[in-house]
């Protein structure tokens, strides 16, 4: 039987901390020193991030020099060693990079502790043939002047989740405030068009669907980066009506939900 379970907001408790804030970076940074997600799921191929990955590779070739901007652990950083001349990853979070070149085992993949939010990147110009990252446009201006002439700038943004789970979980999670189907208004509010050095901007929305495996995946997706503070009080008032309704729409995969991503492409001029 399906019923409707009211949830509570956690971003209204004191704790809750906006996520993809530079403080929500810093809290996964302390507690598990990489970014990677920690709940159980499937997804149906191919992912948002296999779409990317060959999008960047439609643009390389054994000599190309390409820079990873946010790169985290570094572990999609790390899958152009012997595809590439030289891959450097650098990212702001110390034990990020700490571990990446713990990991590291190739004299072509480099990894630098750097501040990305800064208007300057410690490279010269014309450096790379290809920059790709999953930050905010502000980079974009940068990265005109730090690739080679027809040199590709590439990005990978997260728009949401949604597929039916902001209407079966009410309250824990909020509709979202725009719609994930409008590429135009993505363009707008991204102000791509803006960049001066950079032409042919293109967009790509990828339906990325997603099977959340246990009950408590729902709340560990929703808690990703929060502080302990926060996930027991997520945990304490929420469990009990996730299991109803994780329970009344799960299918054997588990729970089905929709990513919305966007691949955005771009070349120097």
């Amino acid at each position: 039987m399906n019923r409707t379970v009211m949830f509570p907001d956690p971003s209204l408790h004191p704790e809750w901390i906006q996520p993809h804030s530079p403080e929500w970076y810093a809290e996964l940074n302390d507690i598990v020193g990489e970014y990677q997600y920690p709940w159980k799921s499937t997804f149906e191929e191919p992912t948002a991030e296999m779409i990317y990955e060959k999008e960047i590779m439609s643009h390389l070739t054994s000599d190309s020099r390409i820079l990873d901007v946010g790169c985290g652990h570094g572990e999609f950083t790390r899958r152009w060693n012997h595809r590439v001349k030289e891959a450097v990853g650098i990212d702001n979070r110390e034990n990020f990079i700490r571990q990446a070149r713990q990991l590291n085992e190739s004299e072509s993949v480099h990894f630098m502790l750097v501040n990305v939010e800064d208007a300057l990147l410690p490279f010269g110009d014309n450096t790379f043939d290809l920059v790709y990252t999953k930050k905010g446009p502000w980079l974009y201006e940068e990265a005109s002047r730090i690739l080679k002439p027809n040199g590709m700038m590439m990005g990978l943004y997260h728009g949401g989740t949604d597929g039916g789970l902001r209407s079966l979980f009410p309250g824990l999670f909020t509709p979202l405030s725009y719609d994930p189907y409008d590429l135009d208004d993505l363009v707008t509010r991204y102000q791509f068009q803006r960049t001066a050095g950079l032409t042919d901007f293109q967009v790509q929305l990828v339906e990325e669907v997603e099977y959340l495996t246990r009950t408590e995946d729902v709340l560990i997706k929703k808690c990703f980066g929060q502080r302990k503070e926060v996930r027991e009080y997520v945990w304490s008032a929420c469990l009990r009506g996730v299991e109803q309704v994780f329970a009344d729409h799960a299918t054997d995969k588990g729970l089905r939900v929709i990513n919305f991503h966007y691949v955005v492409k771009a070349r120097k001029s």
